[in-house]
């Protein structure tokens, strides 16, 4: 009988430490692939933009398609030309916030329509794809620290109900199948 109050236990050691090595596992996944994300030495990648049309330089931002590029970085105007007349507008008529991916008028002049260049650097795919497994790791653990104090509750009442029957099952065995520890399985009080 007690052998079997042995392998119970055994077995809910073998349960627990299994909990507790995918628990450590994804622990260290999320540190090594946060790590590693940001250490990879991923190359960024450029995309060319070559007489976008319908864009203005005026006191309003103009944002420029590739902003919308995934992984977009920032970018660099390399040629602006008045769509009207064919002229270069030269770089110190406007302004490029580059993180932004806008252009703006840097004089009073308004052009509109106009033809622009530029260079896209955004993330490439790997990096991408990095980004998002790390994401969804992140979101993931978060949510589940949502309810945590719930589970832990749980898991608490659980383990404490588990001990505790745990605990009267030993005792029931190991004493002969009643309460106070004699053979007969009852107490014995002089009278």
């Amino acid at each position: 009988m007690a052998k079997e109050g042995v392998n119970a236990l055994e077995g809910a050691e073998k349960i627990f430490l299994a909990l507790l090595t995918i628990g450590l596992m994804g622990l260290l996944f999320l540190i090594i692939y946060g790590n590693l994300s940001g250490n990879l030495g991923f190359a960024s990648e450029t995309t060319t933009y070559t007489n976008e049309s319908d864009a203005w330089v005026n006191a309003t931002p103009y944002t420029m398609t590739g902003k919308s590029l995934a992984g977009f970085l920032s970018l660099s105007v390399t040629l602006v030309y008045n769509a009207t007349d064919g002229l270069l507008i030269s770089s110190g008529n406007y302004t490029v916030d580059s993180t932004a991916g806008t252009i703006t008028n840097a004089t009073t002049t308004n052009w509109d329509p106009v033809n622009i260049t530029y260079v896209v650097t955004h993330k490439g795919t790997p990096e991408r794809n990095t980004d998002n497994v790390i994401g969804n790791l992140t979101s993931g653990a978060t949510e589940f620290f949502t309810f945590a104090n719930v589970w832990f509750i749980l898991t608490a009442i659980t383990i404490l109900i588990g001990i505790v029957l745990g605990v009267i099952a030993l005792v029931r065995k190991t004493g002969g199948g009643g309460f106070g520890g004699g053979k007969s399985g009852r107490s014995e009080f002089p009278t």
